[in-house]
């Protein structure tokens, strides 16, 4: 068996010491800036404590986890065993690309993730890359409300070390008429319902053409994350597409211009099963009206 890959190697001494030149990086806001900090925190305190310990630390008491099928992972973590050695098994991620609400209580981040396990010398490091909605506490602490990913390659390595890149997407200011509240969280699981409804009654590519941001980016197993509608329709023709998309949850900042749902879908209408599930964030663009800027499709094992 080879040895870490040497990314994976740096990327561990470099969370040993305080992050000051990449973690406040100037070109994100200071509402952007504590989200990224406090991913730093979290993947830094899973080397030092371990996976579990920081996911109990960082994840809200109703955080779900979509591995491979929804659960609250606090709920699922203390009726689970403990590995025999969990220090062997190190986790490593940092985010790339990470976005959040004007009222600064919503956000998302995304990046690479590998998992190595010392004890277990013949089998090789697992890659992928994560996905993870944060929600601002009543104590003003980001704790996980939604996590995903996609598995991938090796290829994950070159995106260690990267400058966390702001979400770019169209500018919208809150209006008095915007929902607000369980109101807001209604709108918005009717329009993830409507979407679905015409993924099933017609073109999978003509439904997300309608409401993919132009910046929008997404996650599919083992691929390289795709950015931008183009990338994302181009691969809609030929990838394994959502269909039977049903939601289950949907969230929505106090400003009411950025949400999040998840849920199940099917590959064909004639299978029963879930196929996997999807989170996916949505923002209002200039008009008010909601858009996709962020998918994550995960397959159940």
């Amino acid at each position: 068996m080879k040895n870490p890959p040497l990314t994976v190697i740096l990327f561990a001494l470099l969370f040993s010491f305080p992050l000051p030149g990449v973690a406040q990086q100037k070109n994100l806001s200071p509402a952007l800036s504590s989200l990224v900090n406090t991913e730093r925190e979290f993947a830094a305190t899973s080397l030092k404590e371990g996976i579990r310990a920081s996911f109990m630390k960082y994840f809200a008491d109703d955080g779900i986890s979509i591995s491979p099928k929804p659960h609250i992972y606090k709920e699922t973590a203390l009726k689970t065993p403990l590995p025999k050695n969990p220090p062997a098994r190190r986790l490593f991620w940092e985010p790339i690309v990470a976005d959040v609400s004007s009222s600064g209580d919503l956000g998302y981040t995304m990046g690479p993730a590998s998992l190595k396990d010392s004890a277990k010398q013949e089998v090789p490091s697992w890659y992928g890359f994560y996905f993870s909605i944060w929600k601002k506490q009543k104590d003003g602490t980001w704790r996980v409300a939604v996590d995903a990913g996609t598995t991938s390659t090796k290829v994950v390595e070159k995106y260690f070390g990267q400058q966390v890149t702001p979400a770019i997407h169209a500018s919208f200011t809150p209006r008095l008429k915007t929902p607000q509240g369980n109101a807001a969280v209604a709108e918005l699981l009717n329009c993830d319902k409507a979407f679905s409804e015409s993924v099933a009654a017609g073109s999978v590519r003509s439904a997300y053409q309608k409401v993919l941001d132009p910046q929008s980016r997404a996650l599919r197993e083992g691929l390289v994350p795709l950015a931008g509608k183009e990338a994302i329709l181009a691969y809609l023709v030929k990838g394994t597409a959502l269909r039977s998309l049903e939601p289950m949850h949907a969230g929505v900042s106090r400003a009411g211009d950025m949400g999040y749902t998840y849920g199940a879908y099917r590959g064909s209408k004639n299978v029963k099963a879930p196929s996997g599930y999807y989170t996916r964030v949505w923002r209002r663009d200039a008009k008010g009206v909601w858009k996709i800027v962020f998918e994550s499709a995960s397959l159940v094992e």
